[in-house]
């Protein structure tokens, strides 16, 4: 296992084009060539002591290092692009419809998710499934509004979250407004808050 200053400070050193953590192995077997017989553990704590504070993840010191006359990222003239890292994937979109039903007392409708899944067993506002699927049943016969849109970023995609007001009945878990504020995801509260402007 190599340290993160080491690793840095390997992939200057060589100017390693291979992104981490792809290039772990090869920062390892860099770092274990360079290490003699004679106080191994000192230069190994050279190393991370090294990249730590000369050079750091942003603006090496570089005037300061005593590598640089062997230091490929150096000689390149962008010593700070390295370790390379993997591009991200892109965060998947997802759209749905979010709705806000009241009763004739002012009360939120609210249903109880499947236990599997995303916010699995958690009480939230009725929705639709966040394909973004065009025909999607209303959860009551009302006269709906639009009431605007709500984003919200979840680990692994984001959500633009159509949200539509109606006042109504039917057989859901009628909850104060106040309660469901301070009981729902974020999400869900994102999209109350829009539906009650």
């Amino acid at each position: 296992m190599v340290d993160g200053n080491v690793e840095r400070v390997m992939a200057r050193l060589f100017a390693v084009e291979t992104p981490v953590p792809t290039a772990r192995p090869e920062l390892r077997a860099l770092a274990g060539s360079l290490v003699r017989d004679e106080r191994p553990g000192d230069w190994a704590q050279a190393l991370m002591d090294l990249g730590a504070t000369v050079c750091r993840p942003k603006s090496p010191l570089c005037g300061d290092c005593p590598l640089t006359l062997w230091c490929a990222g150096y000689a390149g003239g962008q010593p700070e692009r390295y370790p390379l890292k993997l591009k991200k994937a892109e965060r998947p979109h997802r759209t749905g419809i979010a709705w806000v039903l009241r009763d004739a007392s002012g009360r939120v409708a609210l249903v109880r998710r499947p236990d599997k899944g995303l916010l699995g067993g958690m009480l939230g506002l009725p929705t639709s499934d966040w394909s973004g699927g065009a025909d999607v049943a209303a959860p009551a016969d009302v006269d709906w509004r639009e009431a605007g849109f709500v984003e919200h970023v979840f680990t692994h995609f984001s959500l633009t979250l159509e949200v539509r007001v109606g006042e109504g009945a039917g057989d859901f878990t009628w909850t104060p407004v106040e309660d469901a504020l301070a009981a729902l995801p974020t999400v869900f509260r994102k999209a109350l808050e829009r539906g009650l402007e």
